[in-house]
């Protein structure tokens, strides 16, 4: 006996009409007369119903329909992925939701701390209004705010970098442990060529961002040990302003 043969019989069983069953599940009676006849199969949510208003366990409901049995594992099978699948797609909108928002409040934070520390925005038109400059006891500071717009996943433009420049010397705070020297032959006669170098914060050579030779290896040392003590300062000072713009009062 297949379902629609069971809910006809527990219908008749219950003496309602077709019209009144339908009332019931909130179907219309040509659903329950297509149930009844075969032509199609009540939902997942449906047979829940039917077994309740019956007062019969599924097992009897859905027994001896095989045809009923796999559609139904089918349905519960995909309705259980579909779930999963809700449930993580929820979880990665909130998450870029309340991401974004962390974002923006990070740079009216930042925005404000630049202000009240005294950074002026720089006047370069190709800034966008977002790059700020400060100078101090002979010390140039720039910085760059990566407006948050509509970013809700992080990106490495949104670390405030400090970029420290006294005279020839200029140093890139990255961050509390990431520093890097920047050496460049046209502003400086002492260095016969340009090279980006990370350093440790007392100055001393750690890597090179390209692959050098030995004899310039050598070079760069000798030189990051001439100048030891400014690129000591210099990311020293470099560190205490991007402290003073991230910081939440």
């Amino acid at each position: 006996m297949n379902i629609g043969d069971r809910i006809k019989e527990q219908r008749l069983y219950k003496s309602w009409t077709q019209e009144q069953l339908a009332h019931f599940l909130n179907v219309s009676r040509s659903t329950v007369s297509s149930w009844e006849v075969g032509r199609n199969y009540p939902d997942l949510e449906t047979i829940v119903a039917i077994s309740d208003l019956f007062e019969i366990s599924l097992d009897k409901l859905l027994r001896e329909d095989s045809m009923m049995v796999r559609e139904t594992s089918k349905k519960a099978k995909h309705f259980k992925l579909y779930k999963i699948a809700f449930v993580i797609l929820s979880i990665i909108v909130v998450s870029y939701i309340g991401y974004n928002q962390k974002l923006k409040h990070d740079e009216t934070i930042y925005r404000a701390n630049l202000q009240s520390n005294g950074w002026k925005l720089d006047t370069n038109p190709a800034s966008g209004g977002n790059a700020y400059e400060l100078y101090q006891n002979g010390t140039k500071y720039w910085t760059y705010i990566l407006p948050a717009g509509f970013i809700g996943f992080p990106l490495s433009e949104q670390k405030i970098d400090i970029i420290v420049k006294k005279g020839k010397l200029t140093v890139d705070v990255h961050g509390r442990d990431t520093f890097e020297v920047i050496l460049s032959e046209s502003n400086d006669s002492d260095i016969t060529f340009s090279a980006k170098v990370i350093v440790d914060q007392e100055g001393h050579f750690l890597s090179s961002e390209d692959k050098i030779s030995g004899r310039k290896k050598a070079q760069i040392k000798k030189y990051l040990l001439y100048y030891q003590n400014d690129y000591k300062q210099m990311i020293h000072n470099g560190m205490l302003q991007r402290k003073r713009i991230i910081i939440r009062h």
